[in-house]
């Protein structure tokens, strides 16, 4: 059964040790000496807590697959200086950062890997300053557990020079200019966490189908799903391996029935929002137009329009149907004299609704004269033999 799980959590200014600088260099590997690599003692307080932590595990930063940054204001020279202002600027018991951590599935190739944890970062960070980082350890079974880290800042560039303390401040209500970057809050609460994870498990699903697997995740719980596992018993096992293995029984005997049930909520859930493309650029545009739907910045609004446009001529490629520009003039054909007569008419009318009912009582008059003289020209004509 394929593992999903996305965990979040909050770095706050002087509770966390580190901060959101020591988080960063931790998940990109950044804090390790070459003493440690080389697995000698790190108890000499020359390194960081996440230092000293992987040393006490046995570790020496081999996990790491790949590190980067991205959505950094034009002051931060790399992440680091971020990170560094972040901490040292940030107002009292504030949020300097948030961090993520979401399951890549072990199923998937590590190029497929890879591009999940790149279509993740794109959907839902890449507009806020954020570093990531992609782990591949070795779990207790003896298997991979390749992992996505982020440490991402609620403050989203909008452009604005600012130096660094003021770009930390809070944000003026009215003048941009004259506050900090603005915080998104759209990033609190219970509700925003179970979009994200949804999200994330929509990524997951499209990227293990493309591959060919036939398992799917789901961000739901059990009871939600319908599923109840029954109470493990262990049998009166004691020992720590006899509980692991009635443990990994019991996971293997449920699997089938929880990855059929995710299969069936993921093909529900292709059919009811017509998702028929499930390439990368198709499943990363539905993913974040939905997540960042209430999102009215400039910049989401671009890129709302920008994905339609790349969903009309990825059907356009697929049907091969003509693109719709915009519509043609028509061009009426022209009726003479009878045109200019009800060009005239019409004048007349419209003047009426302005003049009130006189020049409706001369406007009959008129028609009724005009109506005389007609016939009397065709009794002439009908007398004179034409």
């Amino acid at each position: 059964m394929t593992l999903f799980h996305v965990e979040a959590d909050v770095i706050r200014k002087g509770t966390a040790r580190g901060g959101s600088q020591g988080f960063a260099a931790y998940i990109a590997r950044d804090d390790i000496s070459h003493e440690v690599r080389e697995g000698l003692s790190a108890e000499d307080g020359n390194t960081t807590t996440h230092a000293r932590y992987l040393v006490r595990e046995g570790k020496a930063g081999d996990d790491l697959v790949a590190t980067g940054s991205g959505g950094l204001p034009s002051w931060a020279t790399d992440a680091a200086m971020f990170w560094q202002g972040a901490d040292r600027y940030e107002r009292k018991n504030a949020t300097v950062a948030r961090t993520y951590q979401v399951t890549l599935p072990r199923e998937l190739s590590p190029e497929a890997r890879m591009e999940l944890a790149h279509d993740i970062t794109e959907t839902f960070f890449a507009q806020f300053p954020h570093t990531w980082a992609v782990h591949c350890p070795t779990g207790a079974d003896g298997q991979e557990q390749p992992h996505l880290h982020v440490v991402l800042s609620e403050r989203r560039d909008d452009g604005i020079p600012r130096a660094v303390p003021t770009y930390f401040r809070r944000a003026h209500p009215r003048d941009p200019r004259c506050g900090g970057a603005r915080k998104d809050r759209s990033w609190h609460g219970k509700a925003r966490l179970c979009e994200l994870r949804a999200g994330v498990a929509t990524l997951t699903n499209a990227a293990l189908e493309r591959e060919g697997h036939a398992v799917a995740v789901s961000h739901e719980s059990l009871e939600a799903r319908g599923i109840m596992r029954p109470t493990l018993v262990y049998g009166g096992a004691k020992s720590k391996e006899a509980i692991t293995q009635a443990r990994q029984s019991s996971r293997e005997e449920r699997a089938a029935e929880e990855n059929a049930a995710n299969l069936a909520a993921w093909q529900a859930q292709r059919a009811t929002h017509k998702l028929t493309d499930l390439s990368r650029e198709a499943i990363v545009d539905y993913v974040r137009d939905r997540f960042w739907l209430k999102d009215p910045s400039s910049a989401r609004v671009r890129e709302r329009q920008v994905s339609a446009m790349r969903a009309i001529a990825r059907e356009h490629e697929r049907t091969g149907r003509p693109l719709q520009g915009p519509l043609a003039k028509v061009v009426r054909p022209s009726l003479g004299p009878l045109s200019v007569g009800l060009a005239r008419v019409r004048g007349v009318r419209q003047e009426e609704s302005h003049t009130g009912s006189a020049l409706n009582v001369r406007l009959r008059d008129w028609e009724i004269a005009h109506a005389r003289e007609r016939s009397q020209e065709l009794t002439h004509d009908t007398s004179r033999g034409w």
